[in-house]
């Protein structure tokens, strides 16, 4: 193997990426601060290297690249991930998507609200809040108001409120994880919610797939979970242009001229399109559905982008974003208790639609408050379309648990999208 490839990040999304690279004659060098990282023991099966170091330590990084002569470097899927790469790619000299100086349109909420109103995109009222603000701050938003760090990870720290008082309740808590002792305040959007997920080419945006967003709420202040996605959207011929016109107008304003970039966006009849997130990197824990029923393969698309420019084209023509067929991601949430019984969820993903199932906790381990691991359990789905997956979504639905020893349920509840208003 003559090419060498940094691969920042370590945990199970990156693994088909050590095997992928290795299978292209890449030699894969893996760097995450977790010991057992399962993409480093793959990356050391196929003939790599694997650091145990801090992904956000730029120089440590940086050493290692020397050390291996790495001549490219790739992560996806987290922001933490995307910022870290950003950096270190400065840093050493190697080609990159993004600059440091383009970083905060994709990791400042503030700044990607604001921008998209000088471009006239929609996007939800908004206000940067210090912890003495007054209610004269908040003039002319409309509760509910969803509070978040600017500079959150995920969804860490997002809570919906009411008044500002539940506001000030809450400011501690939003801001907690960030070194920025400032909050955005910024109004709920309702309707339907979607992710779209893309390639930059040339400064041209080409649409990978877009999905149904799906969602349930749990109790009044959190923000609803996250309880499945499923691509393509079912409103695709509503949302599309929209989408694309928005992303389009973003990276003209950015500079983003080549590489990944998803976008998180509302929709309902009455006011129509607007913007949540915008990202210049893939989603995690979905990536896979856009080859399942697109036909882009997203570790393809980022070794081509490392090692073969003109491999891109070829990869960007042979997917459909309209999809060939369907797939979804069911997500399982729960509440704190001691698992017992994990068997009815074990039969539920034996649905022949499924086609890789999780569960993030074993008999004995208990769940926590909030759950201590990225959820309780996910699996994807697989049909020739729409109707199958949902088909098949509410078979496993209909079986799906996981029990405490009293034989109750310590999943929260996971409700299908409801599409009455739009018709079916």
């Amino acid at each position: 193997m003559s090419k060498n490839l940094l691969i920042l990040g370590g945990l199970e999304e990156f693994v088909s990426m050590a095997a992928l690279a290795a299978a292209h004659g890449i030699r894969p060098i893996v760097v995450d601060g977790n010991p057992g990282a399962p993409a480093k023991r793959k990356a050391l099966e196929v003939g790599g290297a694997a650091y145990d170091a801090d992904i956000r330590d730029a120089a440590a990084v940086s050493e290692i690249i020397k050390k291996e002569k790495a001549t490219a470097i790739t992560t996806a899927y987290s922001d933490l991930l995307l910022e870290c790469m950003v950096r270190i790619a400065d840093l050493s000299g190697l080609p990159c998507h993004l600059s440091p100086a383009q970083l905060p349109f994709y990791r400042d909420k503030l700044t990607t609200n604001r921008t998209c109103e000088e471009l006239g995109i929609p996007t939800p009222g908004s206000v940067l809040l210090e912890k003495d603000f007054s209610d004269s701050d908040l003039a002319g938003l409309s509760f509910p108001m969803v509070v978040k760090p600017v500079d959150m990870y995920g969804s860490r720290g997002l809570s919906i409120v009411q008044d500002p008082d539940e506001i000030r309740e809450r400011f501690d808590e939003c801001c907690s994880t960030s070194p920025r002792k400032v909050i955005l305040a910024e109004e709920y959007a309702a309707g339907f919610e979607f992710n779209v997920q893309c390639w930059v080419r040339h400064g041209k945006v080409h649409i990978l797939g877009l999905a149904d967003r799906e969602k349930t709420f749990h109790n009044r202040t959190d923000i609803p979970l996250s309880t499945r996605n499923v691509y393509p959207s079912r409103l695709m011929d509503r949302v599309y242009e929209s989408a694309l016109d928005a992303l389009t107008r973003y990276i003209c304003r950015t500079g983003q001229s080549e590489g990944p970039l998803a976008m998180q966006f509302y929709w309902n009849p009455r006011d129509g399109f607007s913007v949540g997130e915008i990202a210049a990197r893939f989603l995690g824990y979905e990536h896979e559905l856009i080859e399942y029923a697109c036909g882009f393969s997203i570790e393809e698309l980022l070794l081509a982008a490392a090692f073969v420019d003109a491999e891109l084209d070829r990869l960007l023509n042979a997917g459909d974003p309209f999809g060939t067929s369907s797939a979804a991601v069911i997500y399982f949430h729960g509440r704190d208790g001691v698992v017992a019984d994990v068997s009815p969820m074990e039969a539920a993903f034996a649905d022949p639609a499924v086609v890789y199932s999780r569960l993030f906790y074993s008999v004995g381990e208990r769940i926590g408050c909030p759950q201590t691991k990225p959820y309780v359990a996910r699996c994807y789905v697989r049909g020739e379309d729409r109707k199958a997956v949902d088909a098949a979504t509410d078979r496993i639905l209909a079986r799906a648990d996981v029990l405490d020893g009293a034989g109750n349920t310590l999943l929260h509840p996971n409700l299908p999208g409801n599409y009455d208003e739009i018709g079916g």
